[in-house]
């Protein structure tokens, strides 16, 4: 049980490295996004490689899915800032093991390392975010996560597309940037004070089963299809003919500076009920993709792009604001475990959904207008399933 410690309020140092955190988990995919075509065509002897290559990115999800519950009960009983500096190496060392190797089974065995580090980076960054802020103060740093995102993202793709065209294993040097925020978490973040865990000993609070099974279902929908994009978005971009990996990073940064504008709208409505968040969330993916599958050529697909990325700006922002707001503290650290479960197994899955979808509709990018539709109707489901029991996502 981690030991009592005096009072200490986060700052402004706290959330900057928290935002650094937070990057973790989407530099595990977007640091790889422009590499996808060309593992794929390294590796082409191998069987079914064009379903093979998107699970290099999102086999770390499978990871997830099945660490993070466990990962939310071990920082809730023995603290958070020990386990986050040597999951953070973790990660590092899972990271960048790719670059050392080239065989398909090993590059795939340092992605799911990578993969066990990120379900804890994952879910204690969260957990923080929940103990070192509340109200609109945690809505601020979602939203400040949002706009330094795609900055983040826009240098780690522009730089990955140039390394992949020296060779597909440079761009894995990049996750040792994850050592440098190791040592930053240790000099700088502190264990919040853990009066809760004695709180919880003696509490009868029960954690909200139904609540947090309804959170991960819709988390699950809405990651699945969040990943599409993400995933296979390069590929679109290779079937429309668009070949040059550089490019392909350069279309896929310019999309990203959509994200900023998805998280100012999050601050916006932070108040509004959530189904009427998710629902603004579903519309701008949902014709972001819709277009992507249908337009031709490299602008039609760089503004539907924008317009879909907007969307993304504002999803995990959403869903994060209504796990912590809902969730006793003395859970915060399961609940967030299990809503990172869900989220990265919507990652790991959504290949294979793809795949299905794909060969129904014959091409990646009419499966992107599939996608694009049923992501809308779901969103209107869900906002007139739930218009009159919704509440406001307001501060704890």
């Amino acid at each position: 049980m981690p030991t009592l410690q005096p009072h200490r309020k986060a700052g402004t140092l706290q959330g900057i490295i928290l935002i650094f955190i937070f990057m973790m988990p989407m530099m595990a995919i977007v640091a790889l996004m422009p590499v996808v075509p060309a593992i794929a065509e390294h590796f082409n002897y191998m069987p079914n490689i064009m379903t093979w290559a998107p699970l290099v990115l999102s086999a770390p999800g499978l990871c997830i899915a099945l660490v993070s519950p466990y990962a939310g009960f071990l920082v809730d009983k023995f603290g958070r800032k020990k386990i986050l500096i040597i999951t953070l190496f973790l990660y590092g060392l899972g990271g960048i093991a790719p670059f050392f190797i080239n065989q398909f089974p090993a590059l795939m065995a340092g992605r799911l390392v990578l993969g066990v580090g990120e379900a804890f980076v994952m879910t204690i960054g969260n957990v923080l975010l929940g103990d070192y802020f509340s109200g609109d103060q945690r809505a601020k740093w979602l939203m400040i996560q949002g706009i330094v995102a795609p900055a983040f993202g826009t240098s780690m793709l522009s730089i990955s597309g140039r390394l992949a065209n020296i060779s597909w294993q440079y761009p894995f040097l990049m996750y040792a940037v994850a050592f440098v925020i190791a040592i930053a978490a240790w000099a700088f973040l502190f264990e919040p004070q853990r009066e809760v865990i004695v709180q919880k000993i003696k509490s009868t609070v029960k954690i909200p089963t139904k609540s947090i099974i309804r959170f991960c279902l819709i988390t699950l929908s809405a990651s699945s299809i969040y990943f599409v994009y993400t995933l296979q978005f390069s590929l679109a971009l290779d079937e429309m003919g668009i070949k040059d990996k550089a490019m392909i990073g350069d279309i896929s940064a310019v999309a990203s500076i959509a994200v900023p504008v998805g998280s100012i709208i999050f601050k916006f409505i932070s108040k509004k009920p959530v189904a009427f968040q998710l629902l603004i969330v579903a519309a701008l993916i949902g014709i972001g993709l819709t277009g992507i599958g249908i337009g031709h050529g490299k602008q039609s697909a760089m503004i539907f792009a924008f317009i879909q990325q907007m969307g993304c700006g504002m999803t995990i922002p959403v869903l994060i604001a209504w796990g912590l707001n809902s969730l006793p503290a003395e859970f915060r650290g399961r609940g967030m475990g299990f809503w990172s479960s869900a989220f990265f197994l919507g990652q790991f899955i959504s290949p294979f959904i793809v795949t299905g979808v794909r060969q129904v509709a014959g091409t990646l990018l009419h499966t992107f207008a599939v996608f694009g539709i049923v992501c809308i109707i779901l969103g209107l489901i869900n906002f007139f399933a739930t218009k009159k029991t919704s509440t406001a996502v307001v501060s704890d």
